[in-house]
């Protein structure tokens, strides 16, 4: 073990590729195991810390347990043949085994909607406990701009006895990945993000960056600021979807197709609508609004755009259901007799993410309205399914709409844009409806095969 706290940038950088430094990762799931994979393929020894011991037991004898993440799986296995990576529940242990301590846990939202610190603030007090001199402490979770500098500095320094900034170095560097690309987002598509307590600790931790990042380190002024970044970001895209939406629903009231308005507006410059759909999933952007608004009402401040955009993303997942009782109603069906087929279950399209998704609000609604379910999605199996859905899930997608009054498609699958209209048509049982809420299909081709369309913004009608 090095310790690089008060190390050159060239020091960190030759100690991280010669194996010196061993570096804890709090969080091993799909951005902690891919970063731990990451350092252990540059030369350092890793020591994934998951609460989770089926994990941890995986880990440990070699098996990489996520799917869907390209180059993760073959940097996993080298590193692990080479005894570069290994894994332990205990959070403590962790700490005192490594030089280097990186927490990827999550944030989440308490019923009252305000942020949930509880988990980083178990991994904090272990961490502190576990503490030693010139250790390096880098937080990647997604905070409230305040709260690295403010009770998580306080609760280390509380429970080592060391002073933040001159006995360790702590600081805050948020993740900028998404799920599915996540190595070359880290180490290559996005500038990595560094905000220290101090100008020593910001130092050292872009260093440490230094030794895998192909892109840039941009230091910014503090961990507020870097803090700021990552939830700024995240409330513009909520705020711009919900505009999409909003614009959406205006289109349907008037007759419009808010596609076709979409494309033309955006050949200008200044204008990048978003494509309008089912709603916002995921752990991020559901999740960041709620962190600026509890920060921002704490300073007095009422966050009235953003606490607007939120509502209204928040209700998509109804307005798919409204779409869908609207369009069985005009083939003289109803939901609690209708067989519904839903495509796509994973918040996004093309990943195997379903935190959060849409899809779980559209199924709840429809069922308490009696409708009888089943599901199709390529990205997941029957018994993820079965867990988290409680739902029917076809073999294949033809399984899946055969039979059905209505197919509603929650998600953008590429295989999606595959499937043919008219195959529909022969298996559906008609007079059929399609609820496209992620504007998968043309509307006219699906009215041309003789089936009721519906869209988020889209006009029911030939036009």
């Amino acid at each position: 073990m090095v310790k690089i706290f008060s190390q050159s940038k060239e020091f960190i950088i030759n100690a991280i590729k010669n194996g010196d430094v061993t570096i804890a990762v709090y969080g091993m799931g799909n951005i902690g195991l891919p970063i731990a994979a990451i350092f252990a393929n540059s030369g350092a020894k890793v020591v994934g810390v998951e609460i989770d011991k089926e994990r941890v037991k995986m880990i440990n004898n070699g098996i990489c347990y996520i799917e869907n993440e390209p180059e993760l799986n073959e940097m996993f296995q080298e590193s692990y043949e080479k005894g570069r990576i290994s894994a332990t529940s205990d959070l403590l242990k962790g700490a005192k085994l490594s030089d280097v301590k990186i927490i990827t846990v999550p944030t989440l939202l308490k019923s009252s909607m305000a942020p949930d610190l509880s988990a980083i603030q178990t991994v904090i007090e272990q961490i502190g406990k576990g503490l030693f001199k010139d250790d390096i402490i880098i937080i990647e979770s997604s905070l409230p701009p305040g709260t690295t500098e403010g009770i998580l500095k306080n609760a280390l320094e509380r429970y080592s006895g060391l002073k933040a900034g001159t006995d360790f170095g702590l600081a805050f560097s948020p993740e900028r990945v998404m799920s599915g690309q996540v190595i070359k987002d880290f180490t290559l598509n996005y500038p990595k993000i560094v905000g220290g307590i101090n100008e020593k600790s910001a130092n050292a931790v872009v260093a440490l960056y230094n030794s895998v990042i192909k892109n840039d380190v941009i230091k910014v002024s503090d961990a507020k600021t870097a803090e700021a970044v990552k939830v700024f970001k995240g409330v513009y895209r909520d705020v711009n979807i919900a505009l999409a939406n909003e614009l959406a629903l205006i289109s349907e009231k008037l007759g419009l197709d808010i596609i076709e308005i979409i494309k033309v507006a955006n050949t200008e410059p200044f204008s990048n609508i978003h494509i309008p759909g089912a709603g916002v999933g995921g752990h991020c952007i559901p999740y960041y609004p709620y962190f600026v608004m509890d920060v921002a009402t704490n300073a007095g401040i009422t966050p009235t755009l953003i606490r607007t955009a939120r509502e209204i993303n928040e209700n998509m997942p109804n307005h798919v259901v409204d779409l869908t009782v609207d369009g069985l109603k005009e083939v003289g069906k109803s939901p609690q007799l209708a067989r519904i087929a839903i495509f796509g279950l994973t918040f996004r399209g093309d990943a195997k993410e379903y935190k959060n998704t849409p899809a779980s609000e559209i199924i709840t609604k429809l069922r308490m309205m009696g409708a009888n379910l089943i599901a199709w999605d390529p990205m997941l199996k029957r018994d993820e399914v079965l867990e988290f859905f409680k739902i029917d899930f076809a073999s294949e997608p033809e399984d899946a709409f055969a039979e059905a009054d209505c197919v509603i498609v929650v998600t953008d699958h590429s295989s999606f844009r595959q499937l043919k209209i008219a195959n529909f048509t022969k298996k559906m049982k008609m007079p059929g409806v399609i609820v496209d809420a992620r504007h998968v299909f043309n509307p006219l081709e699906v009215m041309r095969n003789g089936l009721v369309y519906r869209g988020i913004g889209r006009i029911p009608k030939v036009f």
